[in-house]
């Protein structure tokens, strides 16, 4: 009879069988969160899990694809994560030998958290991307010395920075950034987000694509 596995032991082998990871050389970066990475001589495109770096045209995407490219070009990498997001990118965080480069890209004030896909990661990530994104906030690094910075997911939208007022006939959707949830105009809370809470859409169905859910309320 084979003796049973305490469960200690199962709980480890099972979140070390969850953890999906593999290594390859970089061979490209496109931004400052894509890299291109050879993996058993095929080249994969990457989106790097759970940081949002300015897109192309916006301050610091430059300095950010600079970073990066500092950071991980012509190194042997590993991924871990498996997902294949709807450009056919696989997300995951980048490890270089013990660093998670994703996060040191939040600390560097060069990446925002993405708090959209906040859920994906475990709860230590949350924790040290969110803390890391504040720090660098406090210590206004790169994109936060910008008087008003756009996150990347906004721009991408096309609506307004996070503190501007926007015009309710252009962009009537207004979300709460931290609770993640979006109202309608007319909706009872409509007007209670707080100001530096606020981001603006021009519609469901940007605000949908940004990661909020529409208020139960409405």
């Amino acid at each position: 009879m084979i003796p049973a596995m305490p469960h200690a032991f199962l709980l480890v082998l099972i979140l070390c069988l969850s953890v999906f990871a593999q290594t390859g050389k970089v061979v490209a970066v496109a931004d400052g969160d894509t890299i291109t990475v050879l993996l058993d001589n095929k080249q994969i495109k990457v989106r790097l899990a759970g940081i949002d770096a300015p897109e192309k045209g916006q301050d610091m995407s430059d300095a950010a694809k600079r970073q990066l490219s500092y950071f991980v070009f012509g190194e042997t990498v590993t991924l871990e994560g498996s997902k294949i997001d709807r450009h056919g990118r696989q997300v995951a965080k980048v490890l270089l030998r013990t660093a998670d480069i994703n996060l040191m890209l939040v600390k560097f004030g060069l990446a925002w958290h993405y708090k959209a896909y906040a859920k994906e990661q475990s709860e230590s990530d949350r924790d040290l991307y969110s803390k890391a994104e504040q720090d660098a906030r406090n210590a206004k690094l790169n994109i936060w010395r910008l008087p008003d910075p756009l996150p990347p997911w906004n721009y991408r939208a096309g609506t307004p920075t996070e503190s501007s007022l926007a015009t309710p006939k252009e962009f009537p959707i207004v979300a709460n950034k931290n609770s993640m949830i979006f109202h309608d105009p007319g909706c009872r809370d409509y007007n209670k987000v707080a100001g530096p809470n606020r981001v603006y859409f021009r519609d469901r169905e940007a605000a949908e694509k940004a990661g909020y859910r529409r208020a139960k309320n409405c």
